[in-house]
Parts: structure tokens; C-alpha cells; sequence
């Protein structure tokens, strides 16, 4: 039952920091792909993705590159929680005795079911967030 402890909470701490590291990435992207085309011989509203940078820090600052984490901070974690305990899982019942390497074939197998398992969480959050 400690690998179970383990898997989740390094699946879910390691999704919140995939997601804080991440998110500004994302923001800066639905910046640039969200803004208004300009009218003709008017320059578009952001130069490139540094500048969306430079204006979201000086209209909102850092918090800016944050705005909208909460739902996804909550997603992230779950998916890979799930996905760190159900690898693990896959993992003790594909191996032979405890402590001996997994072969590749093993580990395609435990990674497969490990993103089936996920993907009955993630498709339907995914779909909504679409």
C-alpha cells in the first residue's frame, strides 16, 4: 500500500509542476491564437510571443501568465496521480520477482494500460475544456 501512497502523490505532484511550469506557455499561445486580426496597415496587437509576454507582465504582471490555472491545476494532478499509481500497479503484476528489471515488452505493456486507465479521466475533462 506504500507504492500506492508513493505513485499518487508523486503523480500528483508532479502534474502540479508540469502545470507551473507550463501554464504561461499556454497562456502566452491562447493570447496569440485569440487575438483580434488588425485592420488593414494596423500592426496586430501582439509582434510575437515575447511581446505578449512583455504586455501581459506590464498590463497584469506575473499573475497574468497564471490567469485561468485552477481547473487545470485540479485535472493535471488527477491524470497523472492516476497515471503514476496505475503504471506502478502494471508494474508489480507484470514482474517476475521484486526488484527485477521489466522488459521492454513489459514496459510498453504497463505504460499502455497506464494511458488506458487515464484516458477514461482525461477524454471527457478534455472534451468539456474543448
Amino acid at each position: 500500500m506504500g507504492d500506492v501512497a508513493k505513485d499518487l502523490t508523486s503523480g500528483t505532484v508532479g502534474g502540479a509542476a508540469q502545470l507551473i511550469v507550463g501554464h504561461p506557455f499556454d497562456t502566452i499561445k491562447v493570447k496569440l491564437q485569440s487575438q483580434p486580426v488588425p485592420l488593414p496597415g494596423q500592426p496586430p496587437k501582439y509582434a510575437g510571443a515575447m511581446d505578449a509576454v512583455k504586455q501581459t507582465l506590464a498590463a497584469e504582471g506575473p499573475r497574468g501568465l497564471y490567469k485561468g490555472m485552477g481547473a487545470p491545476l485540479a485535472t493535471v494532478a488527477a491524470f497523472n496521480a492516476l497515471l503514476f499509481t496505475v503504471r506502478g500497479q502494471m508494474e508489480s503484476f507484470l514482474r517476475s520477482e521484486p526488484g527485477v528489471p521489466l522488459t521492454v515488452n513489459q514496459q510498453v505493456i504497463a505504460g499502455a494500460g497506464a494511458g488506458v486507465a487515464v484516458s477514461f479521466l482525461a477524454c471527457p475533462t478534455e472534451l468539456i475544456k474543448c
